[in-house]
């Protein structure tokens, strides 16, 4: 077991840890450094208020090259049994600013895609407990593997859970922090389970009535084998979320081929916990949660 403070570096205390499974406590306070966990059974526990945070954005130069939103992420995870309680995970770019700066200046853009956890091919059973997780386009990218989100709060507004990874949200506060879309599933067509939310309360900061989806579905690069999942079970919902639940997605090919794709072509669902007990009790299992 390794206790770090703020103004140390947790990347450089797994780096010199030896092998083997890698418990760190984070004593309260601020973590500033982007984190990639390429090592298997790595857990995290805060004491207090421990915040890991970075500004990355899609768009970011760095050492000369553009980042992609995966790469802005701010904490990354590639291996298997990856831990985390009483952490927050945050990407502090500051997307109101410059989304209204977009809406005031239509012949120029500013990439606002900006990540706060992120998880890669090589992860498998990760499991986040009182955990926070703060940003607004693109909040957590489930990109690969099994996760399993406990009496977590994430905030967003744009697509701000997304990807194609197996996830399992339970009594999770899902806060939106401006109008958009809480979802964006890109399941494939041969995965069963996709996106679940059990027991979880739909929250916002105050925005407009019905300027939220649950759901949209993407197909990255207007990939063909697809069939975005994302069920919500047992859960509140405020005047937030839109009466219609889910909407349509444009994506495009390499080719420049443009798709509209429908909530219709996709597994968006809201269930009661009768109606889903075989389901719900088969990502415990992919999750490993008993």
């Amino acid at each position: 077991m390794i206790r770090i403070k703020s103004g140390q570096s947790i990347a450089d205390a797994i780096k010199k840890a030896p092998h083997g499974p890698l418990t760190i406590i984070l004593e309260e306070g601020f973590y500033r450094e982007k984190i990639n966990i390429f090592r298997g059974d790595v857990t995290l526990i805060g004491e207090g208020s421990a915040v890991i945070d970075f500004d990355d954005r899609h768009g970011t130069i760095v050492d000369g090259k553009e980042l992609n939103t995966g790469d802005s992420a701010t904490f990354t995870v590639g291996a298997p049994n990856f831990r985390a309680v009483n952490i927050t995970f945050q990407n502090s770019f500051d997307f109101p600013y410059w989304n209204e700066w977009n809406k005031n200046n239509p012949g120029s853009r500013i990439d606002t895609q900006a990540v706060a956890f992120r998880t890669v091919f090589g992860a498998s059973n990760t499991v986040l407990t009182n955990c926070v997780f703060k940003g607004h386009q693109d909040t957590i990218y489930l990109d690969a593997g099994c996760h399993y989100f406990n009496n977590c709060k994430i905030y967003g507004c744009v697509d701000y859970i997304f990807g194609s990874g197996l996830a399992l949200f339970e009594k999770c506060e899902i806060c939106s922090n401006g109008e958009g879309y809480v979802t964006a599933p890109s399941t494939f067509d041969e995965d069963e389970i996709g996106f679940i939310f059990n027991a979880c309360s739909f929250t916002s900061t105050g925005i407009e009535d019905e300027s939220v989806f649950l759901a949209r579905p993407w197909h990255p690069a207007g990939s063909l084998n697809r069939k975005p999942m994302a069920t919500f079970i047992d859960s509140e919902f405020q005047s937030h979320i839109n009466k219609e639940l889910w909407t349509y997605m444009h994506s495009r090919t390499p080719q420049g081929v443009e798709r509209k794709w429908l909530p219709e072509e996709s597994r968006f669902k809201i269930e009661q916990k009768e109606q889903a007990a075989f389901l719900l009790e088969k990502a415990k299992i992919l999750c490993q949660i008993s």
